[in-house]
């Protein structure tokens, strides 16, 4: 089980890959904050809702209310569920903002990216060099920034 932040969730639905992430990780958890994020696009609630109804996706909230305002002054709204939720049960978080990275680990909090999980994936050949290739063809042509090295990196 994974706690996931909307960036990776929009990014993928917006390509219509979300499946890899089912070949990533066998459940995934997200806050009310990140649904309410991700949702904001009719085709993307019906796929969540689906996932959610499936069992796949399971939205839980986090407890320290405090913490989660004292965070909000720092990070975005889904970013702050996320890490903080991640904190409490302890879970790894799929993150890609760098600020949010970079607090989370400072956190303790165990993060990997979009990047990573592709990697990931392709090491484990469950995806081959094509399917990622198309994969991140497709995230850039969205407006999701890649750097030539961290694709280098996914398929060395």
């Amino acid at each position: 089980m994974i706690v996931a932040d909307a960036s990776v969730l929009i990014a993928l639905i917006n390509i219509d890959a979300f499946e890899i992430l089912k070949s990533f990780i066998d459940n995934l958890v997200i806050t009310h904050e990140v649904y309410n994020e991700v949702t904001q696009k009719e085709d993307a609630k019906k796929l969540i809702d689906r996932e959610v109804e499936a069992s796949y996706i399971s939205i839980k909230a986090y407890k320290n209310k405090q913490r989660f305002k004292e965070m909000c002054f720092v990070l975005d709204a889904g970013e702050a569920s996320s890490i903080l939720l991640a904190m409490e049960e302890n879970l790894p978080l799929i993150i890609d903002e760098k600020k949010g990275r970079r607090f989370a680990k400072q956190k303790g909090v165990m993060v990997v990216g979009l990047v990573g999980i592709l990697r990931f994936l392709y090491l484990e050949e469950r995806l081959d060099r094509s399917k990622i290739l198309t994969i991140v063809e497709s995230l850039r042509d969205s407006d999701f920034r890649i750097s030539q090295t961290l694709l280098d990196m996914v398929l060395a």
